[in-house]
């Protein structure tokens, strides 16, 4: 399955992609950014993909540009089928890209993907507090804030609860045509 947009495409992850995920890992600029507890050793990592992808409640995809050059990842996590909802995580790993359109590019393609073929009722996610660019990025694809996760321990970061419904996403994909 390949989810093509106009800039990039969404495909599963291969085992082929896990050397440059490593090097994403390994940068501490990146990790700020997102909540990935991913292995950042290729062996560890080629065990976690071996033991974890595909499974039924998670699904990772590649993203790359049109050409084939793999910029980022994005996950759907705590699949519930009965509930028909996911938490969504992206990460643009090669920082180039960052700024440039391809995650909100990236949001669109898989959200289309959950709410038209998979039926999906609702995606949520978390995003830290200070991540503005992608709280932009969220809001955008008709994210809407539900809560925020804070606490007063020593470095904690603030964590922004968003939903995205699926009836809110129709609207949305509507008003795109109509305009």
């Amino acid at each position: 399955m390949e989810l093509i947009g106009s800039n990039i495409q969404l495909r599963p992850l291969q085992i082929r992609d896990l050397p440059r995920m490593v090097l994403w890992n390994r940068d501490a600029e990146i990790q700020t950014f997102v909540d990935c507890t991913l292995p950042d050793n290729l062996i560890h990592l080629e065990r976690w993909y071996t033991e974890n992808v595909p499974e039924r409640h998670y699904q990772i995809f590649a993203i790359e540009t049109r050409d084939g050059y793999l910029i980022g990842d994005m996950e759907l996590d705590h699949i519930c089928w009965t509930k028909r909802e996911a938490e969504l995580r992206i990460r643009i790993g090669e920082k180039e890209f960052w700024g440039k359109g391809f995650g909100s590019e990236a949001v669109r393609l898989i959200l289309d993907y959950v709410f038209r073929i998979k039926n999906f009722g609702r995606i949520y996610l978390r995003v830290y507090s200070f991540n503005k660019r992608a709280i932009q990025c969220y809001i955008k694809n008709g994210f809407k804030p539900i809560g925020v996760l804070s606490r007063s321990e020593e470095g904690w970061k603030d964590i922004i609860l968003m939903e995205l419904k699926e009836v809110k996403y129709q609207k949305l994909l509507t008003a795109r045509i109509a305009g």
